[in-house]
């Protein structure tokens, strides 16, 4: 090793090296582009995204069961059920404005997801109550707004979800489709070029020849840039030559953002 580093009189530590890059290193990639929805995990959001409506849109149901009015559950048990009127089943996709209203003593079945009707306060689920000939016994009772996720729980209209700079990941995906978003605009990818330089470098796949060695290193900065969300430009190779080496990299500069 003592060997190896014969010649350098003084060593830069990694820490060392990487601060005089923050330092020196000021360019900032501020273009963005648009980009489909499902093609944008792991990109870095553009802009700030908001909410263009609530989500919830409208108070709904978080279990299957039944919507009830919470009052009328109170101190109902399996050995002392409460007795409702089960009125009508509410379908998935139906819309809230053209619900029944709920009134005492009145129960209306509901998916997990579906829309609560007026009137009603909260939800019952099934594995706690008993159809029996067109009424309803209920086992347990619950609480006004339990099992209801309310209408803007995750987002209010206006409130942002996601803030420029932040990596996007698979769950932001998600939340920004339950808002209707198809496509979001996102910082342009980095395009760093790489250069290899040694005459005794052979690309992996090609006849190895004596005192050649096949180029390794360019693969893993490959893998490094396209792992970290960067445009990798292959440079190619050229001899241990400075006038070369600085031609190459000069026209690399201009087909990209680094080398």
């Amino acid at each position: 090793m003592r060997e190896r580093l014969k010649g350098f009189s003084k060593l830069t530590s990694i820490e060392d090296a990487q601060e005089t890059l923050r330092n020196k290193v000021t360019y900032r990639i501020i273009d963005v582009e648009e980009v489909e929805l499902g093609a944008a995990t792991g990109r870095i959001c553009g802009e700030d995204i908001r909410a263009p409506m609530d989500s919830p849109a409208y108070d709904r149901s978080a279990v299957d069961g039944y919507a009830v009015v919470a009052e009328d559950t109170f101190g109902a048990s399996p050995t002392n059920p409460v007795e409702l009127k089960l009125v009508c089943r509410i379908e998935l996709g139906a819309a809230p404005s053209c619900l029944p209203e709920i009134r005492r003593g009145e129960a209306a079945e509901v998916p997990t997801g579906g829309p609560i009707p007026r009137g009603a306060n909260a939800v019952v689920p099934f594995e706690h109550a008993k159809r029996i000939n067109g009424r309803l016994e209920v086992y347990e009772q619950v609480r006004p707004l339990q099992n209801i996720s309310r209408k803007g729980e995750d987002y209010r209209s206006g409130e942002i979800v996601l803030r420029r700079g932040w990596l996007i990941k698979p769950w932001h995906v998600a939340a920004l489709a339950s808002l209707g978003f198809r496509s979001l605009r996102v910082i342009r990818r980095p395009r760093v070029a790489i250069l290899s330089s040694g005459g005794e470098l052979v690309e992996p796949g090609e006849r190895l020849a004596p005192g050649r060695v096949y180029n390794c290193t360019k693969p893993m900065i490959w893998a490094m840039l396209t792992f970290y969300g960067a445009e990798p430009i292959d440079l190619g190779t050229v001899p241990d030559d400075v006038d070369l080496i600085y031609e190459r990299i000069s026209e690399g500069l201009k087909v990209s953002d680094a080398v």
